[in-house]
């Protein structure tokens, strides 16, 4: 049986967790499979493992991020020197390991998910090892990534990307510097479908799901809502999600005297937020930057329509603005409040675009991904 190994730098809470974990409970049904975790975050793994995947963490120490702020808002200076080496001295033993379980092995598979673990995959890999590398998220493409990909990718099999659009953009900047590599469109997928979401009682509830961090804008979207609110008196904004923002949006909140219509929920377990998902009527998106929100697919398959911004890659694939949702220019808040404000004041439209978001997610099945990966990996 072929041997797959995954690289991921956590299990915990995230979308390209989820994802991984979603890649090895289908990879296990055909192919032994190994997650190589760098770290070994709290309640991790976060998402359901099939018993056939195992799971192997590198490194005992896990990032000190916590720390390192707490002693800057204190002004520790011995703090911020104690932390900052430490710091360091982690990301050293992250690439150590890294470099470690690519060089060990020696045939099978080998995934790769962040940059620059694609990277040390490239330079460290064996021959008679399938190298795939992905990415996870919209990294902008700056010079520095690009510059990557031409020099740096060279020993990379297949490099997989989230959109069509993505994919297309690679193949353009690898024409002429790496004919090795090819690149290949592979979504996320649902391993889970609610059954009948349109059976369920909706509240006049926005729902915004995420971690609470400044990518996601979350302090804009209290802010667009209290616009809108007041032509809605009776409806919500709940934020389900944890993180380093907190603090700020709860500032945010008092500042606007928001406390009555805007809550935040703190994270959730999948369960949880599914029962959000199936109580909300309208789902919100406000990132700056994404590469293929698998929220936005969760949303959807809950029978929920969409507003978010069109940023530059991911809710303009999974939403059809119109039809399963709309789509705002970024950053044009007039825009998103008229788009909000049209889905809140109107039952007909929410439950139209509810069922096309339904059928939209339907297309991101685990069995229409399944075969795309087989005929990359093959038997």
């Amino acid at each position: 049986m072929k041997k797959i190994r995954i690289i991921a730098l956590h299990l915990a809470f995230g979308g390209i967790e989820k994802a991984i974990c979603s890649m090895a409970n289908l990879f296990a049904e055909r192919y032994e499979v190994e997650i190589l975790s760098v770290y070994h975050m709290p309640d991790s793994p976060a998402f359901p493992l099939d018993e056939r995947v195992k799971v192997r963490w590198l490194l005992d120490d896990i990032p000190n991020r916590e720390e390192w702020r707490a002693a800057l808002r204190g002004h520790d200076l011995g703090g911020i020197a104690r932390e900052g080496l430490r710091a360091a001295r982690i990301l050293r033993d992250k690439k150590r390991a890294v470099i470690e379980a690519v060089e060990s092995a020696r045939d099978g598979v080998l995934i790769t998910t962040r940059p620059e673990d694609n990277v040390l995959l490239s330079r460290y890999g064996a021959k008679n090892v399938l190298k795939i590398a992905q990415l996870h998220r919209d990294h902008g493409f700056e010079p520095g990534l690009v510059r990557d990909f031409r020099r740096d990718y060279g020993n990379i099999d297949v490099f997989a990307l989230l959109t069509p659009g993505l994919a297309d953009e690679v193949r353009d900047m690898l024409h002429g510097y790496n004919e090795h590599t090819k690149v290949a469109y592979i979504p996320n997928f649902l391993e889970h479908y609610p059954e009948n979401p349109d059976r369920y009682p909706r509240e006049k509830t926005v729902l915004a799901v995420g971690r609470l961090n400044e990518v996601k804008r979350f302090d804009l979207l209290i802010r667009l809502f209290h616009c809108v609110r007041p032509q809605f008196p009776d409806w919500t904004l709940r934020i389900v999600g944890e993180g380093e923002e907190r603090q700020k949006l709860e500032e945010t909140i008092r500042e606007l005297g928001a406390e009555d219509y805007v809550n935040l929920t703190g994270k959730k377990d999948a369960a949880g937020v599914e029962e959000e998902m199936l109580r909300a009527s309208v789902f919100a998106m406000t990132s700056r930057s994404e590469g293929f929100p698998f929220v936005l697919l969760e949303a959807q398959s809950c029978g929920l329509p969409v507003v978010a911004f069109d940023v530059r890659v991911g809710p303009g694939f999974v939403v059809r603005d119109g039809v399963n949702g709309f789509l705002a220019p970024d950053m044009v808040y007039e825009s998103f409040c008229e788009k909000l404000a049209e889905l809140m004041r109107d039952d007909i439209l929410r439950r139209r675009m509810g069922e096309a978001a339904i059928r939209r997610a339907a297309e991101f099945s685990r069995e229409r991904v399944a075969d795309i990966w087989y005929s990359v990996i093959g038997e």
